[in-house]
């Protein structure tokens, strides 16, 4: 165990190889759904240990037995949203019989969703100085964006390289972070405008690909009978 000074006195903090019982995994995770809430009302950098201890209603010192600091619990949050994030995209369509644009629809309505859901986890990947475990598995979060695309699109085009697949797959997560970066301080009555142009302009960059392979992409009503151009 590790000894911190905080304004309770000394506690034992954050031991990583410290085997924790159920009762301690529950307290861990019950901070952790503090935290979220409070990042998520008030940003990384204005959320402090004190007001997560509070918002869980533990002192200050029972924080810090669980989490060193407000990085630790950040790069937490953060691993467990991107991980949790990248299994929902890898779930989409594991067969194969949705059509191109229905499925990449999907993969964009569902990250949407989920950041929306949880808007703290936008904040502490932008802004939080997160662990090199955590920044794993944000990097692990992309790639699960860019192999569904370079997925589909192998999937529609045989002689697609995998190099060639990955750069569209690359661009379209660029145009995503792009514009979700406006989302997320975007007012209620702008975000549905925000969404669809997010869609819109993946689709119109992803579809002449197909087009240009001689593979044009047939216009279908999505699940929500909506129209969607492909």
């Amino acid at each position: 165990m590790l000894p911190c000074f905080c304004k309770d006195g000394f506690v034992t903090v954050f031991d990583p190889k410290r085997k924790r019982n159920a009762r301690g995994e529950q307290r861990q995770q019950d901070l952790l759904r503090a935290a979220a809430l409070v990042f998520g009302r008030l940003g990384y950098h204005e959320t402090t240990t004190n007001a997560i201890a509070l918002e869980a209603g533990v002192s200050p010192a029972t924080l810090y037995q669980f989490f060193p600091n407000k990085e630790a619990i950040a790069s937490a949050l953060a691993s467990t949203y991107a991980r949790e994030m990248a299994e929902a995209e890898r779930s989409i369509d594991p067969e194969g019989k949705l059509d191109f644009t229905t499925a990449v629809t999907e993969l964009i309505d569902l990250c949407i969703s989920f950041n929306q859901e949880r808007p703290e986890f936008h904040s502490l990947v932008v802004d939080a100085p997160l662990t090199p475990s955590a920044r794993e598995d944000k990097k692990k979060l992309g790639q699960a964006f860019v192999d569904f695309i370079a997925d589909r699109l192998q999937k529609e085009l045989r002689g697609l390289s995998r190099p060639e697949a990955h750069h569209h797959g690359q661009v379209a997560l660029m145009v995503f972070r792009g514009i979700l970066d406006e989302l997320t301080i975007a007012s209620p009555q702008a975000r549905a405008r925000l969404q669809q142009a997010m869609r819109t302009a993946i689709l119109r960059y992803l579809t002449p690909v197909l087009f240009e392979e001689g593979r044009p992409v047939v216009a279908r009503k999505s699940r929500k009978g909506e129209d969607r151009t492909r």
